[in-house]
């Protein structure tokens, strides 16, 4: 009984252990230089076009925010339709 009463805290030893071990196979990522963190991105290819006009992508996203509100709208009715509600006698 007095092994079982000291089992939780020499599992607790050993994850801590096993937390502060340093080696090549470590989970945790390097660390970056203060100046990569704090450059600015750099941008992937395909933005290139909306740098310059920003137009199609803007109209492309006014037409599926008003797609979004047609569809709420839609959606904004009564759950259970007229025809139903009469069949089951409400």
């Amino acid at each position: 009984m007095g092994v079982m009463r000291h089992a939780p805290a020499a599992l607790i030893l050993m994850l801590m252990l096993a937390a502060c071990s340093e080696g090549a196979d470590s989970d945790y990522p390097a660390l970056m230089p203060t100046d990569q963190i704090l450059a600015e991105p750099a941008l992937p290819a395909h933005v290139g076009a909306v740098r310059t006009d920003a137009g199609p992508v803007e109209a492309a996203t006014l037409s599926r925010a008003e797609a979004l509100r047609a569809r709420a709208r839609a959606l904004s009715g009564p759950v259970v339709g007229d025809d139903l509600r009469r069949r089951a006698g409400g």
